[in-house]
């Protein structure tokens, strides 16, 4: 294979960079995130893609509850891309409406993430991982 890593992929990271530049914020500014998690691994690895930790430091972030409702970055809290059956085709819809209903503070009170900065964040792969789609959403 060509890719550079097995635990990453290139798409990702270079989608997350160009985002948050386009959006001129970093990824600590982001409230709650959807992530393509078709997947158990792929949750992590987006994780780090994204830059919401380093390389090798996602399982960090899960054991210590930081992407649970009140932690430092709330990922998936809808259940993630399985707890849908993974509709393809359907599943970026259902990232941004999922994350608009939280940026506007509708979503189901008991998975209402703390929305301090007005940023949230769908991350979605097609094919093989060769495309990979960031989208940030504002509350601007």
């Amino acid at each position: 294979s060509k890719r550079e890593s097995f635990v990453g992929l290139k798409a990702a990271q270079v989608a997350a960079e160009k985002a948050f530049k386009k959006a001129k914020i970093t990824p600590d500014k982001i409230d709650v995130a959807n992530v393509h998690d078709c997947f158990t691994i792929a949750e992590l690895m987006a994780m780090e893609d994204i830059g919401f930790c380093g390389r090798g430091e996602a399982y960090k972030l899960v054991e210590e509850g930081q992407t649970y409702i009140g932690g430092k970055i709330p990922i998936n809290v809808d259940g993630g891309l399985k707890a849908k059956g993974h509709p393809i085709g359907a599943t970026g819809t259902s990232m941004i409406y999922s994350l608009t209903k939280q940026l506007r503070g509708e979503y189901i009170k008991s998975n209402q993430a703390p929305i301090k900065h007005g940023y949230a964040l769908a991350h979605n792969v097609g094919g093989t991982g060769h495309y990979a789609y960031i989208t940030i959403l504002s509350r601007k």
